[in-house]
C-alpha cells in the first residue's frame, strides 16, 4: 500500500462521509463494484484514473480534490501540529460552506473550553 494511495483513499472517504453516502452508493453511482471502492479507500488498490473521475463524477466534486494529497514532511524540525492541520484542511476539502462554517465553530468552541481549564 502507497502512501499516495492511501491519501487519495482517505480523500475519497471523507468526501463520501460528507455527501452521506455510502460504499455501495457510491460504488453503484460511480459504476464500480464496492468491494473495490473499499480497496481504494483503504488505499489497497490503485485506481485509473478513468475510475478516480468516475469517483469523483459521482461525488459532484472536482477530480482535483480527491488527488490533491500533501505528504507530511518528515524532518527534524517538521512540527506534527502542521501535519494535523493539513490533514483537518484535507477533511474540510469536500464539505459545503455552511458545513465548513459549522465544523469552525464547533472548534471555536471546544479551543474555548480547553482554555477554561
Amino acid at each position: 500500500m502507497s502512501d499516495i494511495g492511501r491519501l487519495v483513499g482517505e480523500n475519497i472517504r471523507a468526501l463520501r462521509r460528507a455527501k452521506g453516502l455510502s460504499q455501495e452508493q457510491l460504488a453503484l453511482r460511480a459504476d464500480i463494484n464496492a468491494s473495490y471502492m473499499g480497496q481504494v479507500e483503504r488505499g489497497d488498490k490503485n485506481p485509473t484514473i478513468d475510475v478516480l473521475n468516475r469517483i469523483a463524477a459521482a461525488l459532484h466534486t472536482p477530480l482535483e480534490t480527491i488527488v490533491n494529497v500533501v505528504e507530511p514532511e518528515k524532518t527534524a524540525t517538521g512540527s506534527d501540529s502542521e501535519h494535523y492541520v493539513d490533514k483537518i484542511a484535507s477533511q474540510l476539502n469536500g464539505l459545503s460552506l455552511k458545513e465548513q462554517e459549522a465544523v469552525y465553530k464547533f472548534v471555536k468552541q471546544l479551543v474555548q473550553f480547553k482554555e477554561l481549564d
